[in-house]
């Protein structure tokens, strides 16, 4: 098998991609990552399912005023790189606009094959003013044309500007769930992920305070200093920095649902393919989403979770209620759901894997 480069602007660690190198390992390709560093102790972690890993850039961390300074060095030290690297058959899967947009430039210049993995479309993650967008989207465009093929996670994603050379590999888990690990759900909410004010932290924080009686795991990393003491406050939290995507699981396996809210005044919020989504599926746990996402009228279409205001509102006194029978029922729809079309490493074989032995 020819060897799988990942070009990253997250962490080797990141769940997407520990999840595609762990199979790839499984299906016997090589895999390598360059990728950066945020943290200095990142440098020092272990991922077995990487050959060779390559840090191109270290520091910077997340959420900070300089961040977008970083991003413009990592695309001009991965393009040199690309530039002066010896390819000998690699392939380069390049996670987002950044990577993506260096292996286009390169491949000018040296001849090389990239694949172009859009975990979230730069043009519509920020609000960038209307001449950025077509700026970022004429690029967008070029980078698409050139790549081998590109993958989109969910078909909500595809835009005007795409073509026909896509595959779609939804954000789900790999299945975690076995006879042995089902166990009764418990009055207790999980909030994972990036804890960040655009996904409905301050709500969230107003029902735990008013809901002393329902217990709350946080499970991730607080982008805003405010919120992490707000929480530290509430007795009925319990808070803990990111994990291995197992030990999450084993954490809120018996949670009566997960949290998955978006500001939907930021455009690509709206079209969100959130992985607590398909996590809370795979788990047989209800999923809690807001109105104005085009998630929202899947779940309330298939009736695998609740429904309510991005805003703190009466509507979430439907997540009040502790009905064992209903949660247990809402699960097991979503779980019949994700093990019918989501169920990750059988999607891998049977969309992904093709298209890698093509090349």
């Amino acid at each position: 098998m020819k060897e799988i480069v990942f070009l990253s602007p997250a962490s080797p660690g990141a769940v997407r991609t520990a999840k595609f190198a762990q199979h790839l390992v499984n299906r016997n390709f090589k895999l390598s990552y360059w990728g950066w560093a945020r943290q200095s102790a990142d440098k020092n972690k272990v991922y077995s399912y990487f050959d060779n890993i390559n840090y191109i850039l270290c520091g910077g961390g997340s959420g900070t005023k300089i961040l977008p300074l970083y991003y413009c060095w990592l695309i001009i030290k991965l393009s040199l790189l690309l530039l002066i690297k010896k390819h000998d058959g690699r392939i380069y899967l390049a996670t987002n606009f950044e990577t993506a947009f260096s292996c286009w430039f390169s491949s000018h210049f040296r001849k090389f094959t990239y694949i172009y993995d859009i975990w979230d479309e730069l043009a519509i993650s920020h609000l960038f003013p209307g001449y950025i967008v077509k700026l970022i989207r004429f690029f967008d465009k070029k980078i698409r044309k050139r790549a081998a093929f590109y993958i989109h996670v969910d078909e909500n994603r595809i835009s005007d500007i795409d073509g026909s050379n896509y595959i779609i590999l939804y954000n789900s888990p790999i299945d975690f769930l076995n006879s042995s690990t089902l166990k009764p759900k418990r009055n207790c909410f999980a909030v994972t992920g990036w804890l960040n004010k655009t996904r409905g932290m301050q709500s969230i924080y107003e029902f735990a305070k008013n809901n002393p009686q329902i217990e709350f795991i946080v499970a991730g990393a607080f982008l805003q200093k405010e919120y992490e003491e707000l929480y530290s406050q509430l007795p009925n939290v319990r808070h803990y920095n990111f994990m291995p995507q197992n030990e999450l699981f084993k954490l809120i396996i018996n949670c009566r649902g997960i949290f998955s809210l978006y500001d939907t005044t930021i455009p690509i919020n709206r079209l969100a393919a959130s992985n607590k989504l398909y996590d809370a599926m795979m788990l047989s746990i209800p999923v809690i989403v807001n109105e104005g996402l085009v998630a929202t009228d899947f779940v309330r279409k298939n009736g695998i979770g609740y429904v309510v205001n991005y805003e703190f509102d009466k509507t979430w006194d439907v997540l009040k209620e502790y009905d064992l029978e209903t949660v247990n029922s809402i699960g097991i729809k979503g779980r019949e759901i994700y093990l019918n079309r989501f169920e990750f490493t059988s999607m891998l074989d049977r969309v992904l894997i093709p298209r890698l032995v093509e090349l």
